[in-house]
């Protein structure tokens, strides 16, 4: 879970196919205007309304600005208001249409139920914030009375673990978004993914949130006992837009090599709050009824 997006090469490669897929359509409109675009009236800034606009049809909206009859964008091409709608309507073909935010989980999940899955923290300093946090997220599994349950272990504990959860400072993303936990990726031979890790940057010893680390320690769980993300197919749900390339490209995290199976019964459209949204928004988010209805579909009840 991250604090914000970072778009990864091959969308990238699809938004410059797509910007120059819209700069050859609109070629022939360039010439086509009664006056060059210097010839225009002088030019005043843009609001964010009109910067956004812009960039929903495949523009850069930096350095665009506004003329008479239109706007001025990369330098050299006119735009009008019904331009700027018409591409619009073009990027948004493009770019796809229906669900784009679901329930999902992988091909791979925990087997051998019923079973009981052993959680153990090592987390130095953070080992008490880290022990309560986990309290209540393994609660929030275990209340659902489902076939998959978690037992924390006390740190003095000789049993094995099937989950540890750890701390560390797992830095910034290339974009600046601080990293909050990482899984380590899927359930492999019917066994969870472990370690989890957690930042103990930000959820260090004087950290007093409680509702919220569990959420992301429910969160990371969910990893690793088979969840996705539910908005894996268009990040832009939870983690928001970082630049104007996202405004018209989904940042789809794609299959993965694990599968992005979508669970019959949870919402298309959108599912806000639940706890498997890509990105935080820095609030508690215990299950929603739908998060419910994914994690029984998975793990049925006894």
């Amino acid at each position: 879970m991250k604090s914000n997006i970072l778009l990864n090469s091959k969308t990238i490669y699809l938004v410059i196919l797509t910007a120059m897929t819209v700069g050859l359509a609109m070629s022939c409109k360039k010439s086509n205007n009664n006056a060059s675009p210097a010839a225009q009236n002088s030019s005043s800034a843009l609001t964010k309304e009109e910067q956004t606009a812009i960039a929903r049809a495949g523009f850069s909206p930096t350095d665009a600005t506004k003329t008479k009859g239109g706007y001025i964008v990369e330098g050299d091409i006119f735009l009008t208001p019904a331009d700027l709608q018409l591409q619009q309507n073009f990027i948004a073909g493009l770019s796809g249409k229906g669900t784009k935010t679901e329930q999902y989980r992988t091909t791979n999940i925990v087997t051998g139920l019923p079973r009981v899955i052993k959680v153990k923290i090592d987390a130095g300093t953070s080992q008490k914030v880290f022990t309560n946090a986990t309290t209540e997220a393994v609660k929030r599994y275990n209340d659902l009375g489902v076939q998959l349950s978690l037992k924390l272990l006390d740190s003095a504990s000789t049993e094995k673990e099937d989950i540890l959860i750890n701390g560390a400072d797992l830095g910034k993303t290339s974009s600046g978004a601080t990293i909050l936990g990482q899984s380590a990726g899927f359930p492999t031979n019917g066994n969870p993914a472990s370690p989890i890790k957690l930042s103990n940057v930000v959820y260090n010893k004087d950290f007093n949130d409680n509702n919220l680390l569990a959420t992301v320690i429910a969160h990371e769980i969910g990893h690793a006992i088979g969840f996705r993300h539910t908005d894996y197919a268009d990040r832009r749900y939870s983690c928001g837009y970082q630049s104007f390339l996202d405004y018209f490209v989904a940042a789809n995290e794609g299959d993965g090599g694990v599968g992005a199976i979508y669970i019959p019964g949870t919402p298309k459209g959108g599912e806000p709050g639940s706890w498997m949204l890509a990105c935080s928004d820095g609030t508690n988010r215990p299950f929603t009824s739908s998060d419910i209805v994914a994690i029984k579909a998975l793990y049925p009840v006894n």
